[in-house]
């Protein structure tokens, strides 16, 4: 078993309900012990399941909170998903990003050498951002006792 948890078998969990999928997305998170602290990152999976409904979205965190990475790439598999897509849900580019995340993917690649297991980018810079923060913005100065 590596250092994550990745044993290149597939859980044979009575919880475990395969529902063919092909492609399997995980939007990976940080982690907090605050309460709620994921819920924008369900926001977007939940409209990321309306946009395309034949793909498998779940999210995954790398600390503090559950299902991590291994857990959430092993949960992709056991549905069906025979390519997972890791999306680091970051804006800046930190250990976890350059480092963390990549090794964790490399060990989950060597698990599942017949499984598709890909490490997109992170969210960093996207000029749709600039007017995400123009709308805070103006939602402050609006809001100044905030």
């Amino acid at each position: 078993m590596s250092q994550h948890g990745f044993d290149g078998r597939r859980s044979r969990s009575r919880y475990t309900k395969s529902i063919g999928v092909k492609r399997a997305v995980l939007l990976v998170g940080h982690g907090s012990k605050i309460e709620g602290s994921n819920e924008a990152m369900s926001l977007v999976i939940d409209e990321l399941r309306r946009r395309d409904s034949s793909t498998l979205f779940q999210t995954a965190f790398l600390e503090l909170q559950s299902p991590n990475i291994p857990n959430g790439i092993n949960s992709c598999i056991n549905q069906g998903a025979q390519e997972v897509v890791v999306v680091p849900y970051f804006v800046q580019t930190g250990k976890h990003v350059v480092h963390d995340i990549p090794r964790i993917i490399g060990e989950a690649k060597a698990a599942y050498p017949k499984i598709s297991i890909s490490l997109s980018n992170y969210i960093g810079f996207d000029l749709r951002l600039v007017s995400v923060i123009e709308d805070r913005i103006k939602e402050a100065c609006k809001n100044p006792s905030r």
